[in-house]
């Protein structure tokens, strides 16, 4: 079989969904299939690379844009340099991209994975979410032309109701050597996440000022616009937190497995993939009512639930403080997290590569 899939940016780019791309087409590789990457000749800071290389066995394509936007990109040869791959399977990413619409009326077996970009008002501003609203409202009739990957049953029920078609479930995965039963419990908070807008990473600084808790807390992430002024605040509002910014994936590793829990404070995160590797390490979390979150951590089985203020927040640090909460919290993260585990979730997607593909034969 001959897998193509079509995503923003590829390695070296890094990032949930690049994550996802490149797991299944190493996967796809290891098992015997051949692979194969199309992208945009950009990083996400605007950087070329090399239009055509292989890694790791996967082959990776990179197509000029004709111009870009943020983290968007259009490219008329797109579609020429997919055609030429003769893909059995074509599984594309990211909904609302300008690829899933021109794409949509390819040949074959056409998989959407939109990865559930439904963000909230005040996660976007205005402007974007009025652009999201009058995209889904108007072009949502190109998503009806793909079979759909939903990664959380949070994702599938929203393209229902919204768009009114049936998904397939299949969640983002945690490596298997993540998976610990030691339960080591820190003695900081972590967050990890992109410093912007929509990760409300200001909220944290705001709740160690209302409550000042005993234990510091540490930021971690790629600098999405914010850093600056998320360091101005620590330090003017003199709280026991820290932004080392963007790390290694093996620092990040080591950060979590010598934390006490994971915090976030997102409204709504499509999934939440440090969530769900927290969680592998008997890691509870703290996060915010609502979006797929819920489902890599689900409240009072992994997480305890906030709502969207420091006051909660407060409340759910002063919670993780009794020994008894947080046990039970840790043993119930690391119990659900069997449900991301790699060697489970990846095998999905080929099952249902070949079911769509024998039906079309």
């Amino acid at each position: 079989m001959r897998v193509v899939q079509v995503s923003p940016f590829y390695y070296p780019v890094v990032g949930g969904v690049e994550k996802v791309v490149r797991e299944i087409s190493e996967y796809a590789v290891k098992i015997g299939h051949e692979a194969m990457v199309i992208t945009y000749n950009r990083t996400r800071d605007g950087k070329r690379l090399s239009e055509e290389e292989e890694r790791n066995g996967v082959r990776i394509f990179r197509v000029n844009p004709n111009f870009s936007w943020g983290h968007g990109t259009f490219s008329t040869s797109l579609p020429k340099q997919v055609r030429r791959m003769r893909g059995d399977v074509i599984h594309v990413h990211v909904w609302r991209h300008p690829h899933v619409f021109q794409l949509s009326g390819e040949k074959g077996v056409r998989i959407l994975q939109p990865h559930s970009p439904f963000y909230k008002l005040d996660q976007t501003g205005l402007i974007n979410y009025a652009y999201y609203k009058m995209a889904d409202n108007l072009l949502g009739k190109f998503m009806r032309t793909y079979n759909v990957i939903a990664i959380t049953p949070q994702e599938k029920d929203i393209l229902s109701k919204k768009f009114k078609i049936n998904s397939t479930v299949i969640p983002n995965g945690v490596e298997d050597n993540l998976f610990s039963d030691d339960r080591y419990r820190g003695d900081y908070y972590l967050m990890i996440g992109r410093i912007s807008r929509e990760k409300n990473v200001m909220a944290l600084i705001e709740a160690y000022k209302l409550c000042k808790p005993d234990r510091p807390a540490i930021i971690v992430g790629p600098d999405g616009g914010l850093g600056d002024q998320l360091n101005m605040k620590i330090r003017e509002s003199r709280v026991n937190v820290q932004y080392i910014g963007e790390v290694s994936y093996e620092r990040k590793v080591d950060l979590i497995k010598k934390s006490m829990a994971l915090v976030s404070t997102s409204p709504f995160e499509g999934f939440g993939l440090s969530i769900a590797e927290a969680s592998a390490m008997g890691k509870p979390a703290i996060l915010v009512k609502g979006g797929g979150q819920e489902y890599a951590s689900p409240p009072g089985v992994g997480s305890i639930a906030i709502n969207n203020d420091p006051e909660s927040l407060c409340k759910a640090m002063k919670e993780l403080d009794d020994d008894y909460t947080w046990s039970k919290l840790s043993i119930g993260a690391r119990k659900w997290a069997e449900n991301f585990r790699l060697s489970t979730t990846l095998p999905k997607y080929f099952n249902l590569y070949e079911l769509l593909a024998g039906n079309l034969t």
